[in-house]
């Protein structure tokens, strides 16, 4: 070797050394336990847009964080809730807990009461590298705005329904009626209600304007399906574990049209809440669970969903449509991802803990399953 190889050669040494010792490094931090887990959730005394009762849905989310908290316990986890009132709550974490030992089951669904605001404290989160469960800030931004989604979703090659966004209520309608109307960026069915669905144009102009000033956003409309319902949850990062397909039951609605809106969801006096079922596993053949099953992976896929999502879809002419895909959907114990987990004979401190699990192996070791 002459000179100037050598020199070259022995200027390199450090470099490589310098390698060795942070994949050392990386490889040790691989073996870090768990130690704490906070469940997180948004402090909530009233919302800023639509109506008081929506404080349900959010007041359902504090229940299901203290809930996640008793039974990661049970699991011999040590566990606590921790509530987020603002971005200080979160810069706290970093402060006063061990990030490399510590995880934040993220239940958080709004900042101060804004729903849009939600992807700034995963956003933070993800900044002080505090490893959270769920969705990525990408993701919740995506999912948020549903028109955003369906475009992934039709550039993915996923099946939806055709739809238009309103700005205005006398902008000129492409959407085949009838056709539901929605919030743009809200989730847990908050805006949509009994009169939700339109059948003429003048119904739509009157929906259009009234969720316009409630919501003060813009509007989905989009195509109505009026199809059996399904939903199938997933859950995993590399590879995905597909839980039984749960079907919405509308059976017992001969006189309410049949779609799942706020009450039929939240408000236990809801006649439609008392006689609406989910069935789960769904009864169907095995050729109709396999084409739901193959839409609902394309979906989570597309949506770069990790660790947990639920998609909602309906039958059209026989073929899965993709209604929305939820990431961090409800876990409350009589939710939907639930009860598909316990049918797939998984309990509530099995699954809260198998999410926390695949969290913190994120951490440490990108594309654990």
């Amino acid at each position: 070797m002459d000179a100037s190889v050598a020199g070259e050669a022995s200027l390199m040494i450090p470099a490589v050394l310098g390698l060795r010792t942070r994949a050392a490094e990386r490889a040790s931090s691989s073996q870090r336990p768990l130690k704490r887990v906070l469940v997180a959730y948004s402090a909530i005394e009233r919302t800023l847009r639509g109506e008081a009762k929506e404080l349900e849905a959010e007041l359902e989310t504090i229940r299901t964080a203290h809930t996640i908290a008793e039974q990661l316990s049970v699991a011999r986890m040590r566990a606590q809730a921790y509530v987020v009132n603002g971005l200080d709550d979160v810069d706290r974490i970093a402060r006063d807990f061990d990030v490399d030992h510590t995880l934040v089951f993220n239940l958080c669904e709004h900042l101060q009461g804004d729903t849009h605001r939600d992807g700034e404290i995963a956003q933070r989160m993800a900044d002080l590298n505090i490893t959270f469960t769920g969705a990525s800030v990408a993701t919740l931004v995506n999912a948020l705005d549903k028109a955003r989604t369906k475009a992934m979703l039709k550039a993915a090659g996923v099946p939806t329904a055709r739809y238009q966004v309103f700005e205005r209520a006398n902008e000129p309608c492409r959407v085949p009626l009838p056709a539901i109307v929605k919030p743009l960026a809200e989730d847990a069915s908050i805006g949509i209600d009994r009169d939700s669905v339109v059948f003429d144009e003048r119904s739509l102009r009157r929906r259009v304007a009234y969720v316009l000033g409630l919501y003060r956003e813009p509007v989905l409309v989009e195509e109505f399906i009026d199809g059996r319902e399904f939903n199938v949850g997933m859950w995993g990062n590399g590879r995905l574990h597909v839980l039984p397909v749960a079907e919405l039951d509308y059976g017992e609605w001969p006189t309410f049209q049949r779609f799942l809106h706020f009450d039929a969801k939240w408000n236990a006096d809801a006649p439609e809440y008392k006689t609406m079922y989910v069935r789960c596993p769904a009864d169907i053949d095995e050729a109709l669970a396999e084409k739901i099953r193959k839409v609902a992976k394309q979906a989570y896929k597309a949506m770069v969903c990790r660790d947990y999502a639920r998609v909602d879809m309906r039958l059209h002419k026989g073929e899965p449509y993709v209604l929305e895909v939820n990431p961090n959907p409800c876990l409350a114990p009589d939710a939907g991802f639930p009860n598909a987990a316990r049918a797939a004979g998984c309990d509530y401190p099995g699954m809260v803990t198998r999410i926390a699990r695949w969290a913190w192996a994120r951490r440490w070791k990108p594309g654990a399953h």
